[in-house]
C-alpha cells in the first residue's frame, strides 16, 4: 500500500486539515477553527477519529485556525508542536480561564515538543520540523518521509519578517540538499493568491514606518495580535529608540515575557527589556512616581484590543492627544470584507486609527520560487487558500501536476 494523502478544507483559509498515511501509519497535520466571516462559505473540518487511527497529530505553528480545536483529539492521541508555541496557548488558555485547555497543554506526556531538524519517527513515517517565518513565533514546515514518498508541507510562511532571509537556505541545505534529495509533493499554502493586488510591507519597513510616526507621536496605543511576535518587536524597537516603552494587561505581558526567555535566548532583538505589565497606579520602586507619571513622562505604547474596555485607557491620557495604530489584517475593519469586524470597525474609526501592517504570509511570488526551489517530481498541493486559479496561472510555468 503506497502513501495517500487526504486534504481536508483545502479550498478555504484556515481549519484546513491534512491527514498522510501508510499502510502502517498515519498522521494528521493541524486542526484548527475556521477563520471568521468563514460561515456558511467554509466547512467546519469533520475527522472520524475512531475511523482514521491517527497515530500523532503535529501542529505547524500556534494560531487558532492551526490548533483551536486540539481539545476535539482523542486522549490516546499524541500532540507534536514547537515548545514555545505551547507556552503561548497556555497563556491564552489561563488568561481566558480554561483549565480543561491548560490541562491538557501541561500535560508532558500528551503534548510533545518539536525542535527543529529533529526528526519524530511515527512507525514508518519519519517527520522533521524545520522553523519558518510567520506572523507566530515557533513556526515549522515539516519533511515528512514514508517509504515511497518524500513530502514537503510548508505550514504558513514568508520570507519579509526578520527571520525570513532563511527560507531558501533551509529548502536548498536541508530540504533538496541542493537537488540530491528531491521532493515529491509540496504541499504550500497559498493565502495571499487571493490578494494578488496586496503590496507587502516587509518588517524591517514596518520598524522604520513606526519610527517616522513616533517622531511626533509619544503616546501610541497599539492594536495588534499579542502572539505576532515580529511586528510587536518592530514597535517596541521603534518605540525604544525615542525611551518609550511598551506597556499591555497581565495577558499581554506573559506573551512578552514568553518571546523573552524563548526567542530573546537566540537574539537581544527580541528581549522585550522595557515591556512593562500595565499598572497605572503602582509606584515605581527608586524613582518616587507612579507608572501612569512614568509614561508621560518618557512616552509609551500601550498593546491593546479594539474593545470598550480599552476605551478607559485611552481616556486616561486623553489630555495627552494620543493615537490608535491598527497593526492587523485590514479585512477585519474593510465593511463589505466576509471577516469585517463592526465592533473593531467603530473602535478604530472612534480613535481615528492608523494602519501600519504587514502579512504574515507569503506573496505569489515568494510563493513560485519555494515551488522553483522544492521543484517537487509529482504534485504541488495548494492549501490554505482561496483562489485555485490563481495558483493554476502561478503553476504555468511548471511542468508539475497539482490538485485543486
Amino acid at each position: 500500500m503506497g502513501t495517500k494523502i487526504k486534504v481536508i478544507g483545502q479550498n478555504q483559509i484556515g481549519g484546513c486539515v491534512v491527514l498522510i498515511s501508510t499502510g502502517q501509519s498515519k498522521i494528521c497535520i493541524d486542526f484548527g477553527e475556521n477563520l471568521p466571516g468563514q460561515q456558511g462559505k467554509a466547512k467546519r473540518a469533520k475527522i472520524n477519529w475512531n475511523e482514521e487511527m491517527v497515530d500523532a497529530v503535529f501542529f505547524t505553528h500556534c494560531h487558532g485556525d492551526h490548533m483551536g480545536r486540539f481539545m476535539e483529539i482523542p486522549a490516546h492521541i499524541p500532540l507534536y508542536m514547537g515548545k514555545a508555541a505551547r507556552q503561548v496557548r497556555v497563556n491564552i488558555s489561563r488568561a481566558l480561564h480554561r483549565e480543561d485547555e491548560l490541562a491538557v497543554l501541561l500535560d508532558r506526556d500528551r503534548v510533545r515538543c518539536l525542535k527543529a531538524g529533529y526528526t519524530v519517527e511515527m512507525g514508518d513515517i519519519r517527520v522533521t520540523p524545520y522553523l519558518v517565518d510567520h506572523s507566530a513565533y515557533d513556526a515549522y514546515m515539516f519533511l515528512i518521509e514514508t517509504p515511497d514518498k518524500r513530502i514537503l508541507h510548508t505550514g504558513d510562511f514568508r520570507n519579509h519578517g526578520y527571520r525570513g532571509k532563511a527560507l531558501f537556505d533551509v529548502i536548498d541545505k536541508y530540504i533538496v540538499c541542493y537537488g540530491r534529495r528531491p521532493v515529491d509533493i509540496f504541499i504550500t499554502e497559498g493565502t495571499m493568491m487571493s490578494r494578488m493586488g496586496e503590496k507587502v510591507c516587509s518588517e524591517a519597513k514596518l520598524l522604520g514606518k513606526a519610527r517616522e510616526l513616533f517622531k511626533d507621536h509619544r503616546y501610541v496605543f497599539l492594536i495588534c495580535s499579542s502572539t505576532n511576535l515580529d511586528s510587536l518587536a518592530s514597535f517596541y524597537h521603534a518605540a525604544a529608540s525615542y525611551g518609550m516603552g511598551m506597556y499591555g494587561n497581565s495577558y499581554v505581558y506573559s506573551q512578552l515575557k514568553t518571546f523573552r526567555e524563548t526567542a530573546g535566548k537566540a537574539t537581544p532583538f527580541y528581549d522585550f527589556k522595557y515591556a512593562y505589565e500595565a499598572r497605572f497606579d503602582f509606584v515605581l520602586p527608586g524613582l518616587g512616581m507612579t507608572q501612569e507619571e512614568f509614561m508621560r513622562k518618557k512616552g509609551f505604547v500601550a498593546v491593546i484590543k479594539g474593545e470598550p474596555e480599552y476605551e478607559k485607557w485611552i481616556e486616561r491620557f486623553g489630555d495627552l492627544n494620543p493615537v490608535v495604530v491598527y497593526s492587523m489584517w485590514e479585512g477585519y475593519v474593510e465593511p463589505g470584507n466576509e471577516a469585517f469586524d463592526k465592533g473593531l470597525y467603530d473602535f478604530v474609526e472612534k480613535y481615528h486609527g492608523i494602519c501600519m501592517h504587514t502579512s504574515g504570509h507569503a506573496p505569489a511570488e515568494v510563493i513560485g520560487e519555494v515551488i522553483r526551489r522544492v521543484c517537487p517530481r509529482e504534485a504541488v498541493i495548494p492549501i490554505h487558500m482561496e483562489n485555485g486559479n490563481g495558483f493554476g496561472e502561478l503553476l504555468l510555468s511548471f511542468s508539475h501536476r497539482y490538485n485543486l
